[in-house]
């Protein structure tokens, strides 16, 4: 009965449960927050994730136990297993015996039928000494983290689901759900937008007879928008080489002195009659893509 009534006895207003523990273990720049008890409702931005433990805490209650794995992993979980991983608890170890579809996509990894502790870096080590903790006192844990394994997101939070294989505890599980805190797209592209720059970026097209103007435009920043006298709903030019129509036959920038290369980037000075100023167009190439930068 201590893991249920770790959530009837504790208030929210105490403090000692709304400060999570770090995991100081310098995990390749990545670590590990941790909380548990009610304090992770302070914490969970996750809807979903609330709703995971919520749950369990029902299901743990209702039994005066800790959930059994047909209670969680059962029908009414059964529309959320997609999103899902389950660990079975192998000695101090644990090995992956399920992996939702969603998960793989989050992760770009399959991590089913591998152990946790041959998963390459230190991070398992730590995620492994958290689940055996959880499991020791069936106490769910909610956790904070930031990785380099994931292309696309930054950072996640977890949460993670003890549960038993029978009323004995024979064997024991985790059901564990992952959300992403943040997509590192977004923020590259909030920065975007945000630049007191004029930025444009164009992807280089594949083939040997392609050139930097058939690189196809992606995005243009308000900035840019705003110096090119672009309309916010839509980019009306779709290659590079239609970017420089409209700078030379709309916005009737006239080209000024000979392009200038240094480090890698070719420097273009232009001037805007309209509002009697120059600007300077700076061409960078950065891996696949060419960045605009436009300076006033």
């Amino acid at each position: 009965m201590a893991n249920t009534e770790l959530y009837r006895r504790r208030s929210v207003d105490n403090p000692a449960v709304h400060t999570g523990r770090l995991d100081l273990t310098r995990l390749g720049g990545s670590e590990i927050q941790v909380w548990e008890g009610t304090g992770v409702f302070n914490v969970c931005r996750s809807l979903f994730l609330r709703s995971r433990l919520e749950n369990w805490i029902k299901a743990s209650r209702s039994a005066g136990a800790p959930p059994l794995l047909k209670e969680l992993y059962g029908f009414e979980e059964e529309a959320h297993l997609d999103d899902s991983m389950l660990l079975l608890q192998q000695g101090e170890d644990f090995v992956y015996v399920h992996q939702g579809t969603n998960s793989v996509h989050e992760y770009g990894k399959v991590f089913r039928g591998v152990l946790l502790s041959s998963i390459p870096g230190s991070m398992s080590q730590s995620f492994r000494r958290h689940y055996n903790a959880a499991t020791a006192d069936m106490r769910p844990r909610y956790m904070q983290f930031r990785t380099d394994f994931s292309a696309r997101h930054l950072r996640w939070e977890r949460i993670a689901l003890p549960l038993v294989s029978d009323e004995k505890q024979t064997t024991k599980f985790l059901l564990v759900y992952s959300v992403p805190l943040d997509d590192k797209l977004e923020i590259l592209q909030a920065a975007f937008d945000r630049s007191a720059v004029g930025l444009v970026a164009a992807a280089k097209t594949i083939g040997e007879d392609k050139t930097l103007e058939d690189a196809a435009i992606l995005l243009a920043n308000n900035r840019a928008r705003t110096m090119l006298g672009m309309d916010d709903d839509a980019i009306p030019v779709s290659t590079v080489r239609d970017l420089r129509a409209w700078i030379q036959g709309v916005r009737k920038w006239e080209q000024i002195d000979e392009p200038k290369t240094t480090l890698g980037k070719t420097i273009l000075a232009f001037r805007d009659k309209e509002k009697a100023k120059n600007i300077t167009v700076v061409i960078e190439p950065i891996e696949h893509f060419v960045i605009f930068h436009l300076l006033d």
